[in-house]
């Protein structure tokens, strides 16, 4: 056990949280000092048109907490095949950033799109696409683009796509609890891809779906994890991705008590 004494918070740690508990999430974020993730206004579009997308909007920009955005991810795939698939994709990857642009926030995470049992050509042709598209997006809104493994069975796909990657401002948001469930040791995750890696997900599940359960409760390990993180050595958001804030206060707790993800006092 961690004499967590010597620490003072967890590093640039984020939560994801919903608007319509908002006092007790504004409540709760100024007693730990967390920053937002903002998820909740990349639902679809149903949102827009309900009238709720603008008041959620600007209630983010008035808590001041916003320092990242979880980009529009069901359903889209801004390197597929099909010409008006990928414009509507784009165009929606797009309004992400307009809306991290809106709320100031600097750091857009996308979901990696690749069909994961399709490789060599279709790979190649994802990954060009792709590298070419976010480094657009990184440019034109000058933001950084993270993009996470989330289909993602194994590390090919992501490696395939950093190897194209350029720009400094375009990389990897590690979901430790999506690549609990992958083919791939959590090892190899940091392994092939912590150069590129400038971002972290929490959270736990059984090792099969993604249970999005309090952290500690799964089968991920957080001793590895916390021990490959810091041998990345910089630093770099945490979203803890659990529901509830009692979820959150149970993980943080956790967190702590091992002295995961945390820094010092310096």
């Amino acid at each position: 056990m961690t004499d967590t004494s010597k620490y003072k918070n967890i590093r640039h740690l984020q939560i994801q949280p919903k608007y319509t508990f908002r006092e007790e999430w504004t409540v709760f974020a100024e007693s730990e000092d967390l920053s937002y993730e903002v998820l909740e206004l990349s639902a679809p579009p149903a949102l827009n048109e309900s009238g709720f997308f603008k008041t959620c909007r600007d209630w983010y920009l008035e808590t001041g907490r916003v320092t990242s955005v979880h980009g529009n991810f069901i359903d889209i795939n801004p390197a597929s095949g099909d010409l008006a698939f990928r414009t509507f994709s784009q165009k929606k990857c797009r309004e992400s950033c307009e809306i991290a642009e809106y709320l100031g926030a600097k750091n857009v995470v996308f979901h990696g799109s690749c069909f994961p049992f399709l490789r060599e050509r279709y790979l190649e042709a994802w990954a060009g696409v792709c590298a070419e598209f976010y480094e657009r997006l990184a440019e034109e809104y000058q933001m950084n683009i993270f993009v996470e493994n989330s289909f993602d069975i194994d590390t090919v796909p992501l490696k395939e796509l950093m190897h194209r990657v350029y720009d400094k401002r375009v990389g990897v948001c590690l979901d430790l609890g999506h690549a609990n469930y992958s083919n791939d040791p959590i090892e190899k995750w940091f392994g092939d891809l912590g150069d590129k890696i400038g971002y972290i997900h929490i959270s736990d599940n059984m090792g099969q779906y993604d249970d999005h359960v309090n952290v500690g409760e799964g089968t991920v390990d957080w001793e590895k994890a916390d021990r490959l993180w810091r041998e990345l050595d910089r630093d770099m958001p945490v979203t803890l991705e659990v529901e509830m804030i009692d979820d959150i206060r149970i993980s943080i707790d956790y967190l702590r008590s091992n002295g995961f993800f945390l820094k010092g006092n310096e």
